[in-house]
C-alpha cells in the first residue's frame, strides 16, 4: 500500500478513478449546454442571413419593375438574381404584391413586397396541376415562372407595357 507523505492515508486506485470522472462530468456539463447554445446562434445566424436575402431580392425586383414603368412602353431591363436554396416560390397577387415563399427552420415564410406599379407574370397563379398555365396578360394573380424556382443564378426580364409591367425569367 501507497501512503501519502504526509497523512498517511492510503491513496487508493478507486479514488483517482473517482477524481476522473468528477472532472469528465464537469467537463461534459459545461461542453453540452455551450455546444446547444451555439448551435442555436448559427441557426438564427443561418435565418436572418436568409431572410436578408430575401429582402434585397424583392426590393430589387420592385425598384427595377417601378424605375421601367416610368420610361416608354416596350422598355426593356433585365435583372441577375441569386436565389438561395430555401426560396419556394416567386409570386404576383393582386396585381401589386409581390410574395416570396421561402423556409427557414422555424418553417415556411412569405415576404410580401408591395409595388406602385401594377406588376404581372406569364403564368396563372396558383399553377394547375394540368392545363393552359398561360394568361392573357396583365394577369390579376400571376407567376414568374412556369415551374417552381430552384436554387442558384436566375436572368428576369422586365417589361413596361402601357399599364403594367410584365415581369418573365428568361433563364
Amino acid at each position: 500500500m501507497t501512503y501519502c507523505s504526509k497523512s498517511r492515508i492510503p491513496k487508493s486506485k478507486a479514488q483517482v478513478s473517482v477524481e476522473y470522472l468528477i472532472i469528465i462530468g464537469l467537463s461534459f456539463a459545461i461542453l453540452i449546454p455551450g455546444g446547444y447554445f451555439f448551435y442555436n446562434y448559427s441557426k438564427s445566424s443561418n435565418d436572418g442571413t436568409i431572410r436578408t436575402q430575401i429582402t434585397q431580392i424583392g426590393t430589387s425586383m420592385i425598384t427595377s419593375s417601378e424605375s421601367i414603368y416610368g420610361l416608354s412602353e416596350g422598355s426593356l431591363v433585365t435583372l441577375d438574381l441569386r436565389y438561395p436554396s430555401n426560396i419556394r416560390d416567386v409570386y404576383i397577387l393582386s396585381g401589386n404584391e409581390l410574395v416570396i415563399k421561402y423556409e427557414l427552420s422555424s418553417g415556411m415564410n412569405e415576404a410580401v413586397f408591395f409595388s406602385k406599379v401594377e406588376l404581372s407574370g406569364n403564368f396563372t397563379y396558383p399553377r394547375p396541376s394540368s392545363g393552359d398555365i398561360n394568361c392573357s396578360l396583365p394577369c390579376n394573380n400571376s407567376a414568374i415562372t412556369s415551374t417552381l424556382p430552384q436554387q442558384g443564378n436566375h436572368k428576369l426580364k422586365f417589361e413596361s407595357k402601357t399599364d403594367y409591367v410584365n415581369i418573365l425569367q428568361v433563364s
